[in-house]
């Protein structure tokens, strides 16, 4: 039986507001005066840790973003992290109506997961959200492998967890196939959305 892993951020789901807009407001919650208040700048600390695999990636962010600015701040890094983790759970729709129906569809013919670059904690929280944590078959989360995408690494931790000889990759995100194709996966380059009307037939055209 084929393994048909899905992308989570922006392939399963949408955001109510965007990625900056949190960090704003995390930001203004800590009493950064507005001038100081960079959600770009935030981001680049952000990123520079999450894609080296550093611990607390988000804590990291937020204490070298307090140490760089002229103002003291009323929070700590924790609790800036631990905000911008509930704003962004609160901040997640699902792409498609229905999303449960569409992993269900999908699960009933093939193994079904999830494969995802994040925070453990912060994924599976979305999961739940979302209402499909029990109805997959596997959760891949970059930071509980010690894994990434660019690398294999993620790709080969979900095939030697997984009953499969083929494994197909589902992303609207160029570098998430570009990745996943290098690992010697199937691609389907859609979201939930796009893959709604009949995914099925959409995977049997990737095998």
């Amino acid at each position: 039986m084929p393994a048909v892993y899905f992308n989570l951020d922006l392939t399963l789901t949408r955001m109510e507001r965007p990625f900056d807009a949190l960090a704003v407001e995390v930001l203004q919650h800590a009493d950064v005066p507005d001038p100081e208040i960079d959600p770009t700048k935030h981001s680049n600390l952000f990123f520079d840790r999450f894609l080296e695999l550093e611990d607390d990636p988000l804590v990291g962010s937020y204490a070298a973003y307090f140490d760089d600015i002229t103002a003291d701040v009323d929070v700590s890094a924790e609790e800036a992290a631990d905000l911008q983790k509930q704003l962004e759970v609160d901040a997640v729709r699902p792409a498609v109506a229905d999303l449960p129906g569409l992993v269900e569809t999908v699960g009933a013919e093939h193994a079904v997961g999830v494969l995802t670059s994040g925070l453990p904690d912060l994924q599976r929280a979305k999961l739940e959200k979302l209402g499909i944590a029990d109805s997959l078959d596997d959760v891949v989360i970059s930071y509980e492998r010690d894994a990434t995408k660019a690398s294999g690494d993620l790709f080969a931790a979900a095939e030697a967890a997984a009953d499969a000889e083929t494994f197909v990759y589902v992303s609207n995100h160029d570098s998430d196939l570009e990745a996943a194709e290098a690992a010697g996966w199937k691609t389907i380059p859609a979201d939930a959305a796009e893959l709604a009307d009949g995914p099925l037939e959409r995977i049997s055209d990737a095998l």
